[in-house]
């Protein structure tokens, strides 16, 4: 699978877009830093469940272990990229 990553790095978590085999696009892809580490989290819907509460359901997410850790593996990469060359320019 040919995947190429957009990243827009904002304060405390980065907003990617991917898109896949040049056929489809998705936004709103996450990485997040918290204290066990560094992962991504899909683009999620919210709406509230049957007792009135508020719940979350990811509107893409891969299917497979596999996959999974190969759009995980570009979309951290893709993040090391923009923090590196971030950093590069602001010194």
């Amino acid at each position: 699978m040919n995947i190429s990553v957009k990243i827009r790095k904002t304060f405390d978590k980065a907003v990617a877009s991917v898109t896949l085999d040049d056929k489809f696009a998705v936004h709103g892809v996450k990485v997040i830093e918290t204290a066990k580490g560094r992962f991504m989290a899909m683009p999620e819907e919210i709406y509230k469940d049957k007792d009135g509460k508020e719940a979350h359901r990811d509107i893409f997410h891969p299917i497979c272990s596999e996959a999974r850790t190969e759009l995980e593996a570009a979309v951290l990469t893709a993040y090391e990229t923009a923090i590196s060359k971030e950093t590069t320019e602001n010194n």
